[in-house]
């Protein structure tokens, strides 16, 4: 089976925003064929650029949180983080694909009754300012006992960190700095 790997951005990683970013993105789309690409950007998020961003990578892009936006523009869908988790039902009504973060099998439980599609798992491995990894032994358990397709998050920078999570049950990976290298 392959597995679904889904490239978040963050201008901080990919410099120079907004020239330089946009050919690192393209470059690194071209070099990994991302399943999912998610604009994510919280301190310099610009509708132009999600625009642009939809126009050049296609049909799976996802915006982070802006549901109203994914909406009008038809993006594939929207990522939550898990303090708007209760704004799924609204992007479903929005015929939108939803993606959420979780720190917990709770809010795993919440995220699929809520009517999620996917959620993001984090962090696995150690990750600059997001506290203490869980670990791939957490990432098994949680994926044994969640109904929802899960995306390992956090500290995923190279191949050997992709391998142990391919050697789970979860449906793939989400990263930042895997994609931006």
């Amino acid at each position: 089976m392959n597995k679904i790997s889904y490239l978040i951005t963050d201008s901080s990683v990919y410099s120079s925003y907004p020239t330089r970013f946009k050919v690192r993105l393209l470059r690194a789309i071209k070099r990994h064929n991302p399943t999912f690409i998610l604009y994510r950007e919280k301190e310099n998020f610009s509708q132009s650029m999600a625009l642009w961003i939809k126009r050049r990578c296609g049909q799976r892009v996802l915006v982070h949180s802006h549901i109203k936006l994914a909406r009008r523009y038809r993006f594939f869908g929207v990522h939550l983080p898990s303090n708007l988790v209760a704004q799924i039902p609204k992007a479903k009504r929005s015929k939108l694909f939803v993606v959420a973060s979780a720190h917990s099998l709770q809010e795993l439980h919440t995220i699929k009754k809520l009517g999620g599609d996917m959620a993001t798992f984090s962090p696995i491995f150690a990750t600059p300012n997001k506290g203490m990894p869980k670990g791939v032994r957490a990432l098994k358990k949680v994926v044994r006992r969640s109904r929802l397709p899960i995306l390992a998050l956090g500290g995923i920078i190279r191949k050997k960190e992709v391998a142990q999570i391919t050697r789970t049950k979860a449906a793939g990976f989400a990263s930042i700095r895997y994609f931006s290298r």
